[in-house]
């Protein structure tokens, strides 16, 4: 069970679910539509808005086949076609996985599902198309209505898809033998399978499948990255918005983890030699949830010294296939990007390192790893550091976040911040201005608080009352989730969700989030960063929407002085 929720909030938490899927009843029609894929026709059903707002709903639609058997752990494979209709009127199982608030395995791995909304099957022109990734850490996460309902977007004139892809072990399991091509990054090839999917079928639902936008959060958003550097997916999509995380940031790629199947093999029970084959045919037999169970214990001491996040995750794969997703290191792979040709937004929540509350809380002595600092040095210069390298880059940190003799808490939140999201979002402007001249990249920093709508994450992470701007909170004004209420029109948490769903849509419309015509944009510019430009400049989205210098501008400074002596490794 989460120990950061209280029991009241748990006994809350369960009847919201209830309440939720009375709610979703409720909206559900008995009119029933029909649409055409390429495997077969699919059954969708009309429902209503949380705003009223009628749309059809297509949910459990497969893009691949269900990777069991000797398929787990392996790339996907293309769907076996159907005869007759098939029913996709309610969402399929999530990615097996740990429940975060009761603690109990949910899921299953037969998840390669997608779900399409649409106000119009067969407008008189294609609709742009949105495909959300959702985050989760690489871990947890799902694509359906309790999350990530469409209820905002929908009102506008797009296509909605949101998809699912396997998660941890499932998902991103590596082996160095090549001939067991199990390479890892399988969970990535399931979104490369999803995205050509949708360029095949989305005109059936009224899509446009040359205006198709792919946007996600954390590591929904470092998926996005990697679905932009990697080559499988060229022509595929046309925009790409990274919500809080991109593929350079150190907890969104991991190198080489093959040498970790042999340890979850041996906490499952596996009593072999460290013999890929072997390691390979004990854990095909393994009941999923009980390798998910102990896949947190897969991360060593010296892990999280290092301050490796997740045992599973994208990878380094050790050898190339026809699938490959990653065949290098991510910042090599995006100097030579076929998206560095198309337009990207990429920005942050304002206190994204809010995420960390609860570790301090439970740890307070973590926050002395500041005092110190060389456990934030990036890896990649820790390896090639000499003589008084280390304390130098050390001091530049401390001196960044550190203004008292010792770190508070919010030092270390504040460190978490720029370490984890900002800087490394940076990395990647700085990347696009060398090798992607003249293809816009817009910044935004989303500064919108309010304690009458919460994205469920926030409240299994610190429950309620905690002030500031997390990472995900941003999320509860594009989606509806269990926890989302209606709220009155004339509300500045309405004003804020149309005003957010607004720029969304505009970007996926015309590869540029201005418009004057967006509640607050009349008054203001909002140019894409130039590599001229001499600071950054960013959308504040708050309860005004303002122009502005990054106001992290001086602390990113610090953080990019790091690499003066090492620029290749940069970006």
């Amino acid at each position: 069970m989460n120990k950061n929720l209280g029991f009241v909030e748990r006994l809350r938490w369960r009847l919201k679910t209830i309440e939720h899927k009375i709610q979703q009843y409720r909206q559900t029609s008995n009119e029933f539509v029909i649409a055409d894929t390429e495997y077969g026709k699919v059954r969708g059903v009309k429902r209503l808005s949380l705003y009223d707002t009628p749309y059809f709903s297509f949910e459990g639609i497969p893009y691949a086949q269900p990777p069991i058997g000797e398929l787990r752990f392996r790339a996907p494979q293309r769907p076996t076609p159907w005869e007759g209709v098939r029913d996709c009127v309610q969402a399929k199982d999530k990615s097996v996985q740990v429940h975060f608030v009761y603690d109990k395995v949910e899921g299953s791995e037969d998840c390669l599902y997608l779900n399409v909304y649409t106000n119009h099957l067969n407008p008189a022109k294609p609709r742009p198309v949105l495909v959300w990734i959702h985050g989760g850490g690489f871990i947890i996460g799902e694509a359906n209505r309790d999350w990530y309902g469409p209820d905002y977007f929908i009102k506008e004139d797009v296509v909605l898809v949101t998809i699912q892809y396997r998660l941890g072990a499932m998902g991103f399991l590596s082996l160095k033998a090549s001939g067991l091509n199990v390479p890892g990054n399988a969970g990535l090839k399931d979104q490369v399978m999803a995205l050509k999917w949708i360029k095949n079928n989305c005109v059936n639902f009224g899509g446009d499948p040359d205006c198709i936008t792919v946007f996600g959060e954390s590591a929904g958003a470092a998926s996005t990255h990697y679905m932009m550097l990697t080559e499988q997916t060229q022509g595929l999509f046309h925009r790409g918005i990274l919500q809080s995380g991109s593929a350079i940031a150190s907890w969104a790629f991991n190198g080489d983890i093959t040498h970790r199947a042999y340890r979850i093999a041996q906490l499952a029970g596996y009593k072999g030699d460290n013999n890929d084959k072997d390691v390979l045919t004990f854990l095909q037999t393994v009941k999923a949830r009980d390798l998910i169970r102990v896949e947190e214990k897969v991360l060593t001491p010296k892990d999280h010294e290092d301050k490796v996040m997740f045992a599973f995750g994208p990878s380094l794969e050790p050898f190339v296939t026809p699938e490959c997703v990653i065949p290098k290191h991510p910042r090599e792979m995006m100097r030579n990007a076929w998206s560095n040709s198309i337009p990207m937004m990429i920005g942050n929540t304002s206190n994204e390192g809010l995420l960390w509350l609860p570790e301090i809380t439970l740890k307070p002595q973590v926050v002395q790893q500041l005092d110190a600092a060389t456990p934030f040095i990036p890896s990649e210069l820790r390896s090639v550091a000499k003589g008084e390298d280390l304390e130098k880059w050390a001091q530049l940190i401390r001196k960044a976040h550190v203004s008292g003799e010792r770190a508070t808490s919010n030092n270390y939140m504040d460190l978490c911040t720029m370490a984890y999201f900002i800087f490394p979002a940076l990395r990647v402007l700085r990347s696009r201005h060398a090798h992607a001249a003249g293809s816009p990249v817009y910044f935004y920093r989303y500064d919108f608080d309010s304690e009458e709508l919460i994205f469920p994450y926030r409240i299994m992470r610190f429950g309620r009352g905690v002030k500031g701007v997390s990472h995900a909170d941003d999320l509860t004004y594009q989606f509806t989730s269990l926890l989302a209420r209606r709220m009155p029109t004339e509300s500045r948490e309405f004003r804020n969700i149309e005003r957010t769903v607004g720029i969304w849509t505009h970007f996926a419309t015309t590869g540029n989030p201005y418009s004057s015509d967006i509640n607050g944009m009349d008054m203001i510019t909002w140019d894409p960063v130039r590599k001229s430009d001499k600071t950054i400049k960013c959308l504040n989205i708050s309860d005004d929407l303002k122009y502005i210098e990054l106001p992290e501008w001086s602390k990113l400074k610090c953080w990019e002085s790091l690499y003066n002596n090492n620029s290749e490794l940069f970006f």
